[in-house]
C-alpha cells in the first residue's frame, strides 16, 4: 500500500530518534516528539507506525524494558539514510524516467547489488508522491531496446573466467516463404562484447571455422557457460581487438583501415564536432563554408548507412572507394523516385 507524505514524515522522525543509540527515548517521549513535529494524534497510531516499520521495511526495532526505550538491534541500520528533500525526490523521478526510456528497465536489475543498501529508502521515496505530476517536463526518444540484455553479465563472467559458451542461434529469414533455419547448438570462445544502437553483440572465436564471428544477443537462447577453457589463437585475438577500434557499428569490413575525409556544411559541422562520429575523429578544417573531419576507419555497411543519413549536408572526399560507394547508393535511391517514361 502506498504511504502518504504525512506517514513518510513520521517514519523519518521515528527513524532519526531510534537511531540515536545509546540514548533511548521512552514510548511517551517518542509520542510527544512525533506529536509536536508531525501532529500524530494517539499512542496507538505511534504503535502502528512502529509495527509497519518492522513488518514492511524490516526495521530491527526492539524495546528495552529496563531503560524504557526503543532502539535498533543493528546500530548501523538507518531506514532513510538518504534524507532527500521534495525537490530531490522530483529530480529522482525525472532521472528514473530518462534512465528507463534510454537504457531500459533491466538496468535497475543490473545495478541491484549496488543499490541494496538504499533499496528501502528508494521504495519509500517512490511511493511518497501520491499525486501525479501536473505535466510532463522530460521528453526523450522512446527506443526499442535489444533483447536478452540479461545475458550481458553472464557473458562478462565467461570472458573474465576465460570460459567457452554454448547457445542456440536464430538466423534471420531470407524470404517470407522460406522456413526458419533450425536453431543448432553453437560453441564460441568469447572475446569481447559490443553495444551498438541499444543492441548487444558478442564477438568470439569460432573453432569450427577458425575465424572470428559476431552474434546478436537478441537472437540467442539457452546461453550457458561451459567448463572448457577458451583457446583463442593470438592472431585472432589481436585482429579482433584492433578491428573494433577502427569499425563503425558492428558489421565487419573486407577492406583495410583507411583515412576518411568528410566535408560537412557549417551547420552540420557544429553537430559533428559536438557529437563525434567515432573516437578517431579529428577536425582538419573549420571555416565559414565547410567543416572537414578526418576518421581512421575500415569502411563497412554501417558506416555507409550512417553517412547517407546526412544527405546533402555531407560530401565524402576520400577514399575513392567510399566516394564511389556513396554515389552508387544515392543513385540507386534516386532511381526509385524517377518515374519511367510513358
Amino acid at each position: 500500500m502506498p504511504i502518504t507524505r504525512s506517514a513518510f514524515q513520521r517514519y523519518r522522525i521515528i527513524d532519526e530518534i531510534i537511531s540515536r543509540y545509546p540514548r533511548q527515548f521512552s514510548k511517551q517521549r517518542l509520542f510527544e516528539v512525533c506529536q509536536d513535529k508531525c501532529g500524530i494524534r494517539s499512542m496507538s497510531s505511534l504503535e502502528k507506525d512502529i509495527q509497519r516499520l518492522r513488518e514492511d521495511h524490516d526495521a530491527p526495532i526492539a524495546y528495552d524494558k529496563r531503560r524504557n526505550g526503543y532502539y535498533y538491534t543493528d546500530p548501523q541500520f538507518r531506514l532513510l539514510r538518504l534524507m532527500l528533500s521534495p525537490d530531490d525526490m522530483e529530480a529522482l523521478d525525472y532521472a528514473r524516467e530518462v534512465l528507463t526510456a534510454t537504457q531500459g528497465a533491466s538496468v535497475a536489475g543490473e545495478l541491484a547489488n549496488a543499490l541494496q543498501r538504499v533499496r528501502q529508502s528508494l521504495d519509500i521515496i517512490r511511493e511518497v508522491k501520491s499525486e501525479p505530476m501536473a505535466r510532463r517536463v522530460v521528453y526523450v526518444e522512446e527506443r526499442v531496446l535489444g533483447g536478452n540484455r540479461q545475458y550481458v553479465p553472464v557473458l562478462i563472467r565467461a570472458i573474465n573466467q576465460n570460459r567457452q559458451i554454448t547457445f542456440r542461434y536464430r538466423k534471420h529469414e531470407t524470404t517470407a516463404d522460406q522456413p526458419a533455419t533450425p536453431e543448432k547448438l553453437r560453441t564460441l570462445h568469447p572475446i569481447l562484447l559490443r553495444e551498438v544502437a541499444d543492441s548487444w553483440y558478442v564477438i568470439g572465436y569460432d573453432e569450427a571455422t577458425g575465424k572470428e564471428r559476431t552474434f546478436a544477443l537478441d537472437r540467442m537462447s539457452d546461453l550457458d557457460i561451459s567448463l572448457d577453457l577458451c583457446n583463442v589463437p593470438p592472431v585472432v585475438l589481436e585482429n579482433v581487438s584492433e578491428l573494433f577500434e577502427h569499425i563503425y557499428g558492428i558489421t565487419d569490413s573486407s577492406g583495410p583501415v583507411e583515412e576518411i575525409l568528410l566535408s560537412f556544411s557549417p551547420l552540420f559541422g557544429r553537430y559533428v564536432k559536438a557529437k563525434p562520429i567515432h573516437q578517431t575523429q579529428e577536425v582538419v578544417r573549420d571555416t565559414d563554408n565547410e567543416c572537414v573531419v578526418r576518421l581512421r576507419l575500415a569502411p563497412n555497411r554501417d558506416l555507409l548507412m550512417h553517412l547517407r543519413s546526412y544527405g546533402e549536408h555531407l560530401t565524402v572526399l576520400q577514399p575513392p572507394t567510399l566516394v564511389q560507394a556513396i554515389q552508387e547508393s544515392l543513385q540507386t535511391t534516386l532511381n526509385r523516385y524517377i518515374q519511367p517514361a510513358h
